[in-house]
């Protein structure tokens, strides 16, 4: 079972979350937190009244609000409608999904073959943003559950599952933001900068923002260099203020291209 503070970000963008942080941010509009929301709601109340929900859209699409793929690594604190929100329709159920359903034989077959059909929708929900042309536009795995009906954890297995086979990021949004703790995306980029590949177009190959591969850059040669000067592994996280999992991510990556760098005072991997 997923928990149900997961989707608390996407409840949060909304119309009227998006025009308070513009308020907020664009305009310097500078008043209580309630004043704000009253103004967004009432601007929220005229924007229904004069635009009234559209009537037509082709069958199994959605509109949903997603988030603009721009900007540098979220911060403590910061809220799901704080970033740029972008509303698109989106493929949700294709004549091709009802088929392959249809289709699909009783039993465990038919089981695998309804999970292969839920990994393609969720690949091609994902792919649908990051290639719009009002985009890209980013999904969260919670925005993705209610979009598919299915748990989060399952659509985590699915995408990590994707992401080894199709050798794609497929990113969600946080995974682009950086949201929690992510090795593999250390060593996507560690091993780019380790080939010698510039940070703009690391950024540009792996589809991070280009902020947060320096961000990896410098924190894997501040590893390196304090292992150099002989610092013991198990001091590193608080000299350097990160998370004991994230040395030992970098420390496995420094072990793997500077293998004579990491001696015996290395963390096991």
């Amino acid at each position: 079972m997923s928990s149900g503070q997961a989707y608390v970000g996407s409840a949060k963008r909304t119309f009227s979350q998006a025009l308070y942080h513009l308020l907020e941010s664009e305009y310097g509009l500078i008043g209580s937190r309630r004043v704000l929301a009253m103004l967004a709601e009432d601007v929220q109340a005229l924007a229904d009244a004069f635009f009234p929900q559209a009537e037509h859209l082709r069958s199994g699409w959605m509109v949903f609000t997603g988030t603009k793929a721009e900007g540098g690594k979220a911060y403590p604190g910061q809220e799901g409608g704080d970033h740029q929100l972008v509303t698109l329709a989106w493929p949700v159920l294709l004549p091709e999904d009802v088929q392959a359903m249809a289709a699909a034989p009783p039993g465990k077959p038919g089981r695998q073959v309804r999970r292969q059909l839920l990994q393609q929708r969720l690949i091609r929900l994902i792919e649908h943003g990051w290639q719009h042309p009002h985009g890209p536009v980013l999904l969260t795995l919670a925005d993705l559950s209610l979009m598919l009906g299915a748990d989060t954890v399952t659509l985590s297995s699915l995408l990590a599952e994707a992401r080894r086979q199709t050798d794609k990021p497929l990113l969600t949004k946080g995974y682009y933001f950086d949201q929690g703790v992510r090795p593999t995306h250390k060593a996507q980029v560690i091993a780019l900068y380790e080939q010698g590949v510039d940070e703009a177009l690391i950024a540009r190959q792996t589809h991070h923002a280009q902020s947060s591969v320096g961000h990896y850059i410098r924190d894997y040669e501040r590893v390196k260099l304090l292992i150099d000067r002989g610092l013991a592994i198990d001091d590193l996280s608080p000299l350097t203020g990160m998370r004991p999992s994230v040395i030992n991510a970098y420390v496995k990556l420094i072990r793997q291209y500077h293998p004579d760098c990491v001696t015996e005072t290395a963390l096991s991997p």
